[in-house]
């Protein structure tokens, strides 16, 4: 019996973004229920190559197509219905563009003569997104040729990987008109020659270093800022080295003798002694999450490593290779900065506070390191605010290894898609290796915030998806800022308890739940969580108000009238 051919779409814009999707190795998409998109889900289902996931929520479906973009570093397209469901890819093309992570947003579309006339569920959409992307595009086949819906689809492919500032990824955004019939089906249109010849990759090799970095690096006198960096490992280089000074975030992937997390705490007013500050910043990476940092780095100027940074003090002298990180920091500069490390450290070890967030981030730590290593978690996502702050303070890199991804969406999403971003992530790599452990660390709002998370396929694996809830009655980084001095308002307006329990929705979810209330309960849930093989739950309550008063408190051991430093 002959095989029969395969088909798709009758409508070609769709036929040809499919195949060009594929044609790039792309392998996951992730759609929205609709109407007007149907051309694009009939393309997609009925091609071999693709995993199609469903996401209810368009908001969460383009976080979780964010989180599969990370684990696969391919443009991974979120696709949705025409009207307001459009608006909801914004946060995470957003992120993506800010990360610099390819993603895709596949817009369907009401025909374009009637756009702007009071027909339903049209809104302007052709470039609603344009701002906040590296590429938007308009695949509209009743005013375009065949030919020249290949080539667009091909210029968004590359785009995604090479569209951004030296030739970065980022967020892109196709539009695609669809007029009725919706259902139809139609043979796989003929795929014409790729032309290789106007490829404009952006070369990323470094430049050579300012006389004045040289100078810098020669006498000691240089620091290293490595912030986020989501696509290292996709680069075949998972972690850099480096033999300077350094503060290192959570998912810098950058390693060495003279690294420091949480570097703010060496940072606040004359705290850093004079020997040691910096003439030049080498950044690594994007912007670090640390406002500290950056407030107090303000001035200084600096190179970025490896490709174009962002100009996050407006005094970006240009790049270097990443060679620049293995110059060899003066043995007394070397000694000085371990002195002044050591000292963050003893610091850091004699805060010990009765039970709150900071105790409850220091047992989970501790129980995480005391684990062999295939005990640990495989990739951890953090969910924004607190708990990407607590993870800098407590080394949680060092923790779980340089082969552990740790993520967080914390470039302009706040707490926007933390769960799907790190759903998505997760479920493409239970499609590389089946026995695979995600953690995410969230806090109560954040939790509640992205519940529709789990609005989705099973496709999206929740097997060996575990999430740690801190639940310390709203949203405790607010409890760090001058807002609290507004007693009369801060709780409602700022803090804002979620009116339902962790419990409840971890139920709605389908997952097991247990509850930590002080040190003890903890260490045998993080244990439970461990042993749990589907989706699990550990909520850790804390007090609010006192855990902010812990968090200040150890943020002022480290100011010089405090501290030994």
């Amino acid at each position: 019996m002959a095989d029969v051919p395969r088909q798709t779409s009758s409508h070609p814009a769709a036929a040809i973004v499919t195949e060009v999707l594929v044609e790039s190795g792309v392998r996951h998409v992730v759609i929205s229920p609709g109407s007007r998109n149907a051309p694009l889900v009939m393309a997609m289902h009925h091609h071999p190559d693709l995993e199609v996931h469903v996401s209810v929520d368009e908001r969460a479906g383009g976080h979780h197509a964010l989180g599969l973009a990370l684990a696969t570093f391919t443009p991974v397209p979120a696709v949705c219905t025409s009207g307001t469901a459009a608006l909801n890819h914004g946060p995470a093309l957003a992120e993506a563009t800010h990360a610099r992570i390819p993603l895709l947003s596949l817009t369907a579309d009401r025909p374009t003569d009637v756009v702007g006339r009071g027909h339903g569920q049209s809104i302007l959409q052709s470039q609603v997104h344009s701002l906040h992307t590296v590429h938007s595009d308009v695949l509209d086949a009743d005013a375009t040729s065949e030919e020249a819906l290949w080539a667009k689809a091909r210029t968004a492919m590359h785009q995604a990987m090479h569209g951004g500032p030296g030739g970065t990824p980022g967020g892109v955004h196709l539009n695609l008109p669809f007029p009725e019939p919706l259902y139809d089906l139609g043979p796989v249109p003929a795929t014409p020659r790729v032309d290789n010849s106007s490829d404009k990759s952006t070369s990323q090799n470094g430049q050579t270093l300012p006389e004045a970095t040289q100078d810098a690096l020669d006498s000691g006198r240089v620091l290293v800022v490595a912030g986020p960096n989501p696509g290292l490992a996709h680069r075949g280089e998972p972690n850099l080295q480096t033999n300077l000074p350094c503060l290192a975030e959570c998912g810098s992937g950058v390693h060495g003798p003279l690294t420091v997390h949480g570097g703010e705490r060496l940072l606040v007013a004359g705290a850093l002694p004079e020997s040691l500050w910096p003439k030049v910043v080498l950044t690594v990476g994007l912007p670090p999450m640390s406002k500290a940092i950056r407030n107090a780095l303000d001035g200084l100027p600096h190179v970025h490593v490896d490709g174009e940074g962002w100009d996050v003090w407006g005094m970006l002298h240009g790049s270097c290779g990443s060679e620049a990180l293995l110059s060899t920091c003066p043995s007394d500069m070397a000694s000085a900065w371990h002195a002044a490390k050591n000292t963050m450290e003893g610091l850091h070890n004699a805060h010990q506070p009765s039970w709150s967030d900071w105790l409850a981030w220091d047992v989970m730590t501790e129980t995480l390191s005391s684990w062999t290593r295939q005990h640990q978690p495989q990739g951890v996502h953090l969910a924004n605010s607190t708990s990407a702050r607590y993870a800098q303070w407590f080394n949680l890199a060092e923790v779980v290894g340089p082969g552990c991804l740790i993520h967080a969406n914390r470039g302009v999403a706040g707490i926007d898609g933390c769960t799907s971003t790190a759903l998505g992530w997760h479920a493409a790599k239970t499609r590389e290796q089946k026995a695979h452990t995600t953690w995410l660390i969230t806090g109560d709002v954040a939790f509640h915030y992205d519940a529709n998370a789990m609005l989705c396929s099973p496709s999206l694996n929740r097997e060996g998806f575990k999430i740690v809830v801190f639940n310390n009655g709203g949203g405790g980084i607010f409890r760090w800022l001058p807002g609290k001095v507004h007693a009369d308002m801060f709780e409602r307006h700022f803090e804002t308890p979620p009116t339902r329990t962790v419990a409840q929705l971890a139920d709605a979810m389908g997952a097991s739940h247990c509850i930590a209330h002080h040190a003890g309960e903890l260490r045998q849930g993080l244990q439970r969580l461990a042993d749990e093989p589907g989706l699990a739950v550990l909520e850790v309550v804390t007090p609010n108000e006192f855990s902010g008063e812990v968090a200040l408190d150890y943020l002022r051991a480290f100011q010089p009238n405090t501290s030994t430093l």
